[in-house]
């Protein structure tokens, strides 16, 4: 199975940088996230897929809908939700120590925040969806449209945790096109 994982257009809030915790807040992409969206279809103009899934939250929707130029129907799923931040949701970066962030990313440390998702719960419910798409579309080529620490977490399936737990440094740019393959 060959995956496409594609992270959202960016967002408002995701313009800011690194100063607010997005998590399951819904915003729409913003004119530079529809032109990377964009973008990204054209990169799946060159691409073969068989089926293209989505997060339900609009700005990942969007993105799906504007790279899939139509080209088939879109599987809103809502296995791609992006992390339940609970009170951490929506809060400026400045709110929390860099020892709080680097918590609420670390699988080792599995810190529970009021109201969200332990990392070590997220990650199940997206390995169980890796796992499950695995074994539905084994021989199918698939395209994700989902959310940055979603996608730390599909990264630690395919290379593993590192050592010191922390998944942040997983991700990738808004718009931005990874590729992996499950045997």
């Amino acid at each position: 199975m060959k995956i496409y994982l594609v992270r959202h257009g960016q967002t408002d809030w995701n313009r800011e940088g690194m100063k607010r915790m997005q998590c399951q807040s819904d915003n729409p992409l913003n004119e530079i996230g529809i032109k990377q969206a964009e973008q990204v279809g054209e990169l799946l103009d060159k691409i073969d897929y068989d089926f293209i899934f989505s997060s339900p939250y609009i700005r990942a929707k969007r993105t799906a809908e504007i790279a899939n130029r139509d080209r088939m129907p879109i599987i809103v799923d809502d296995r791609l939700k992006e992390r339940y931040g609970g009170v951490v949701d929506g809060k400026p970066f400045t709110d929390f120590t860099s020892a709080d962030i680097d918590d609420f990313f670390n699988y080792n440390e599995n810190v529970e925040y009021e109201g969200a998702e332990s990392m070590q719960d997220f990650c199940k419910r997206v390995w169980d969806f890796l796992d499950d798409m695995k074994e539905k579309y084994k021989d199918k080529t698939v395209v994700f449209v989902a959310h940055n620490i979603l996608i730390r977490a599909v990264k630690a399936y395919f290379v593993g945790i590192p050592e010191d737990g922390n998944i942040r440094h997983y991700g990738i740019d808004n718009g931005e096109l990874v590729e992996y393959t499950i045997a």
